[in-house]
């Protein structure tokens, strides 16, 4: 019980640290070495798990990766790569209402520093001419701009899952996020886009003209496709991969100050949130005692749904509180991992609840008013968060709705 307790404690700290200003990387640090001291799983054990970071080949890459994606974030938008693919989007799609889904997608598949700020400023524009108000622009900014980091294989939380439970078939749990973000943003589109009245358009240009765009949009991007083309078909790990997304940038730039750039880029704040939560994660893999207590919780649940119950209750909270998706599921994969193991959990039904705890622990981080992407749009659309909230409004339990029904019914097929 002392364990759970001192964790519980643990994780408090985080929204009391971001309300003194602390930046999110050195509040999860501090988490991470909090947790160290008050784990009481000895000072052995706690260096094995520091040192174990760095050595472990999944770990090492996941850091590794994530690292990557900073710079060849970081370089796009400096060498304004990123803008050409806003331009070329806004020249080859004619429907406003689509053109809101996709920009905020495709900037969010790179873990840019202030990502929200880069999108929300087209969104808000785009939204005024179609007669959205401010509410509805911040959310489906929010909503778009975080498809991403659900379904792209280098995206920050996939690759922790993948690090956290290298026994599952990571595309796999990226198909099932992908189902469940399909059924929620048609949702969304339903309830915020179906409606609005699209301006009248020029005509389109020749066909000359949008081949250009179409090809200017296709070579743009190839940074972010690149390594997920090169890791798919030759299974080039991604951190090697990405060295060649930032040879097309050197070759699509004008290459002035690059090694500057790469330096400037460089997401040490993000490496460090990384690196703590696998730290957290390996900690909490060894507290057995508190382990033991969610075994008796498990046990007592008696139910699939019962079983849900619980973690979504874990994982919703302390993605609420901290407003972030990794700590919460650095808690609960770990409890995932012993209840496979004890309760002879067949792989497929780990597949599905490690299903269910990313979307879990993404929901708590997404409403959470702590949520870095939720205050930059708010700040640049001049929005409150109650105001935010009342827009969302049913979105919330469509969700969560989409989310138990759909693992129940995966459960029942597997």
């Amino acid at each position: 019980m002392y364990q759970l307790i001192s964790t519980f404690i643990t994780f408090l700290f985080i929204p009391v640290l971001l309300r003194f200003k602390i930046r999110l990387s050195f509040t999860i640090a501090i988490t991470a070495l909090i947790l160290s001291l008050l784990s009481g799983i000895g000072a052995n054990s706690i260096l094995s798990i520091y040192a174990g970071v760095f050595v472990n080949p999944l770990s090492l890459d996941t850091i590794l990766t994530v690292f990557m994606v900073s710079l060849v974030g970081g370089t796009m938008k400096h060498y304004g790569l990123l803008d050409s693919v806003v331009a070329a989007i806004l020249k080859l799609i004619r429907s406003r209402k689509t053109v809101l889904m996709v920009i905020p997608s495709l900037i969010g598949m790179l873990s840019i520093p202030g990502g929200a700020v880069l999108s929300a400023p087209f969104v808000d524009d785009i939204g005024k001419d179609v007669g959205m108000i401010p509410p509805q622009r911040a959310a489906v900014n929010l909503i778009f701009r975080h498809i991403s980091m659900l379904v792209f294989p280098f995206s920050m939380v996939v690759l922790f899952v993948r690090s956290a439970m290298p026994d599952i078939n990571i595309y796999v749990i990226i198909f099932y996020n992908l189902v469940f973000m399909v059924m929620l943003l048609t949702f969304a589109y339903l309830r915020y886009l179906r409606n609005i009245e699209e301006p009248k358009m020029e005509s389109n240009k020749g066909q000359g003209q949008l081949s250009f765009y179409f090809k200017d949009l296709l070579i743009n991007t190839s940074p972010i496709y690149v390594p997920v083309l090169l890791n798919a078909a030759f299974g080039i790990p991604f951190s090697a991969a990405m060295v060649f997304s930032l040879l097309v940038i050197f070759l699509l730039s004008d290459r002035k100050q690059f090694g500057w750039v790469l330096k400037k880029s460089a997401g040490w704040d993000t490496v460090l949130i990384i690196v703590s939560v696998l730290i957290i994660k390996d900690i909490i893999l060894q507290m057995n005692s508190m382990l033991e207590v969610f075994d008796l919780v498990f046990n007592a649940a008696g139910s699939n749904l019962s079983l849900m119950v619980v973690f979504i209750a874990i994982s919703v909270f302390f993605g609420f509180i901290t407003g972030n998706m990794n700590a919460p599921l650095a808690i609960t994969l770990p409890m995932l991992t012993r209840l496979s193991s004890s309760n002879g959990m067949s792989i497929s039904q780990l597949h599905v609840f490690t299903y269910f705890l990313m979307i879990s622990a993404f929901l708590g981080y997404y409403f959470s008013p702590l949520h870095l992407c939720q205050t930059f749009t708010l700040k640049v659309m001049k929005v409150s968060t109650g105001e935010l909230y009342r827009t969302y409004g049913v979105y919330v339990f469509v969700a969560l709705g989409l989310l138990v029904v759909s693992t129940m019914t995966l459960l029942a097929i597997v």
